[in-house]
């Protein structure tokens, strides 16, 4: 997938969203007309039209960023690394979590994904939602699956597709995170500002490890990222592959229900 491949997406979703929001307005009104309730069918409504309208908005900038990108999107590149030291953060909209990665070319990375895509989730509350097994697969964007990871009360559990375990994170109090991994055993502390457009972790030493800003686009990236308020997630040169992966799990549990 490119990021030309996943506007697209985003826009016939929103633009579906936009359709389905003006059944119940239709129905609404018939049954109005029908009792002659219109002032009451006209407050009934009014949410819905409402949305329908911002949906299609959405649905409009969407088709306007794919189209610009349509003829500018590199070619597929091959990374020696499993994750990428700089990538843009999108989600597509869905019952649960799908995290998608892109690198600086427009190139979808890493998918992170919720197992149990169930349909009916959609309507589900968060709170009654949490009662879910929370399973995510970690795979490549030639489709291979190389991690799950799996959120079990303030635990996470990384485990090959094997089911070998390869590391842990136990949640802490005061936003501190212990990551635990065959090699060694880190403490990870969690900043992030009240509306999450700045998410830091940092070591003990207060070094940053991996952040997630909001609003700070590079001027490098706009050539194939083209809304401004894209997240970009960066990660010291210091990490290796599974340390990424392992802050990945965190920022995962973070991010859980977005776009839901």
């Amino acid at each position: 997938m490119k990021i030309h491949n996943y506007y697209h997406y985003a826009a016939m979703t929103s633009l579906h969203a936009s359709i389905v929001a003006l059944i119940p307005p239709f129905f609404l009104i018939c049954i109005g007309v029908t009792l002659k309730q219109h002032h009451s069918v006209v407050l009934l409504t009014l949410p819905f039209i409402v949305y329908s309208f911002i949906a299609y908005q959405i649905y409009l900038v969407n088709k306007h960023r794919m189209e610009v990108l349509d003829e500018t999107v590199d070619e597929t590149t091959t990374e020696e690394s499993v994750v990428g030291s700089s990538m843009a953060v999108q989600f597509l909209p869905a019952p649960s979590l799908r995290m998608l990665l892109f690198s600086q070319n427009g190139q979808l990375s890493v998918e992170i994904k919720d197992v149990y895509q169930y349909k009916f989730r959609w309507f589900i509350p968060y709170f009654i939602d949490q009662f879910f097994p929370k399973t995510y697969t970690f795979s490549k964007s030639d489709g291979g699956e190389l991690f799950t990871i799996i959120l079990k009360g303030k635990n996470i559990i990384i485990n090959r597709m094997d089911g070998q375990c390869v590391g842990r994170v136990h949640r802490k109090p005061f936003k501190r995170y212990v990551v635990e991994t065959d090699h060694s055993t880190k403490e990870v502390f969690l900043q992030s500002s009240s509306l999450f457009t700045d998410i830091k972790l940092c070591n003990s030493q207060g070094e940053i490890l991996a952040r997630v800003r909001r609003g700070f686009l590079p001027r490098i990236w706009d050539r194939h990222i083209k809304d401004e308020n894209t997240p970009i997630l960066t990660f010291s040169d210091e990490l290796t592959d599974l340390e990424k992966v392992m802050l990945l799990s965190i920022l995962t549990k973070i991010y859980r229900y977005r776009n839901h």
